[in-house]
């Protein structure tokens, strides 16, 4: 009975303290962020390319969740950001900030084009004035999901 309890009391203080711990990095996330991520791939002739974005991402306290804006600024395939910003509702845990995203994609598929829902979970950390993170997506019906894609930035003053 007494290793029972002795593991219940360890189990509640880790618990706090990932807690506390989280909400320790969050005042660290708020803020402006000069960013880069992957904004999608372009595979033709079965070559995969990256098609990064540069942008700003703010992240702000709201209550006990945070509020991330996303905003797309440059391409690296040079075609014009599209002009909307997507503001995502996330929490902190003892792995930073995680933020879920749902978006609608376009598949060419040997001339025949589809769409699909995808879901993105991005996941945010910053340390200083050092942004880092990555990117996840989720495709029903796809059996390879991509590796998550690094996040990148530094902080705006």
């Amino acid at each position: 009975m007494r290793r029972i309890l002795a593991f219940a009391i360890a189990s509640a203080i880790c618990s706090v303290s990932a807690v506390s711990q989280a909400s320790a990095q969050a005042p660290a996330l708020v803020g402006k962020w000069n960013a880069e991520w992957e904004l999608g791939r372009m595979v033709e002739n079965g070559e995969v390319t990256a098609i990064r974005a540069n942008g700003v991402i703010s992240v702000e306290a709201s209550g006990d969740s945070l509020l991330a804006t996303i905003q797309v600024t440059k391409r690296s395939d040079n075609r014009p950001p599209a002009p909307n910003v997507v503001t995502l509702g996330g929490r902190m845990s003892a792995r930073g900030a995680t933020f879920v995203q749902k978006q609608t994609v376009r598949l060419n598929m040997n001339g025949e084009e589809q769409t699909r829902e995808v879901t993105v979970t991005w996941t945010l950390n910053a340390e200083g004035d050092k942004l880092n993170g990555s990117m996840a997506r989720e495709m029903p019906f796809v059996s390879e999901a991509p590796a998550p894609s690094e996040i990148t930035g530094t902080r705006i003053p």
